[in-house]
Order: C-alpha cells, then sequence, then structure tokens
C-alpha cells in the first residue's frame, strides 16, 4: 500500500511539474548537460525514440553512492532493457578527479553527463541528489524519485513500464 501511494505522488508531481512549465511546452524536457567522457553538449533531446533513466549524483552525498552502487548492475539487467541509463553528475566545482574516482569506484559505463550549473534542478524539480527521472520515449517525465532509491523495486519499474508505453516491466 505504501509503496502504491509513493507511485501515485511521484507521478502526479511528473503531472504537476509538466504542467508548471518543466518542459520545453511540448511533451519533452528542455535539459542540457556535457557528456563526460566526449565533453561534448548532450540533452534529453539526444534520447529521443528510447525510455530514459536519468539519475543525479554529487561526490560529496552518500545517498548518492546507495544509488551508484547499483546502477551499473541495474543497467545491465532485464529491467533497464530498452532504456537509455544516464548518470548525471552535478558537481559545481572543479572536482574532475573526484568524479572520474567516483565513476571508477562504482565501475560505471553507463551514459555519463556532467551539469555545473544544475540545471537539473530547474529541469526536473528535483530538490537535491540523488534525485531519478525517468522519461518517455519523446522525452517526457514519467516519474521522478527523490532521494536513494531501488532501481529494481516496484515504483521505478511501473514507472520504466509507463515511460515504455507497452506494458513490460
Amino acid at each position: 500500500m505504501r509503496r502504491r501511494l509513493a507511485l501515485v505522488l511521484a507521478l502526479a508531481a511528473a503531472v504537476a511539474l509538466a504542467a508548471c512549465g518543466g518542459g520545453t511546452g511540448g511533451d519533452g524536457v528542455d535539459y542540457e548537460a556535457v557528456d563526460l567522457v566526449t565533453g561534448e553538449e548532450v540533452s534529453v533531446a539526444d534520447l529521443a525514440g528510447r525510455p530514459a533513466l536519468l539519475v543525479s549524483w554529487a561526490t560529496w552525498c552518500t545517498e548518492c553512492d546507495e544509488v551508484l552502487a547499483g546502477l551499473q548492475e541495474f543497467a545491465e539487467s532485464p529491467a533497464a532493457d530498452g532504456v537509455e541509463v544516464v548518470a548525471v553528475n552535478l558537481d559545481a566545482s572543479d572536482a574532475g578527479g573526484a568524479v572520474e574516482a567516483k565513476v571508477d569506484e562504482h565501475d560505471l559505463t553507463t551514459t555519463l553527463w556532467r551539469d555545473r550549473r544544475n540545471e537539473f534542478k530547474r529541469a526536473f524539480g528535483a530538490l537535491g541528489v540523488p534525485t531519478t527521472v525517468v522519461l518517455d520515449r519523446d522525452g517526457a517525465v514519467t516519474a521522478t524519485f527523490p532521494g536513494a532509491v531501488d532501481l529494481t523495486g516496484e515504483e521505478v519499474t511501473a514507472a520504466l513500464a509507463a515511460a515504455r508505453g507497452d506494458g513490460s516491466s
């Protein structure tokens, strides 16, 4: 019951966020960052055509470590089939070495973005890190989860099914 209530609240928050102008005026959210590996500008528009799960994190955040610890395993699991998994670092400072150390510590090979200005907060209404956001194939937010979440839990699984639009989990 508690998990269902959390899912309903998360979906309601996503709908409210979209209604409050969190997007571009279309279905998708306007959000840009920098690819951590290539240094090139990237955006959620680059993810178009497939659902995505974005997880914000910072090097100083202990809750983020909980999420990052299982992120790569989740990305390689059947639960993430057809989903682009993106870890978005929000460190404002020049923490390049610390960011790379965290990526190495958690063996992350998922898509890695960097957002030094924390535009993530504006785009998704995030109150802090970590925040997990699920986008559908059009880039519209289907769910937002503040804090450390179980990526294989019922709420995230349901949100990913909704993002896929095919009822799969």
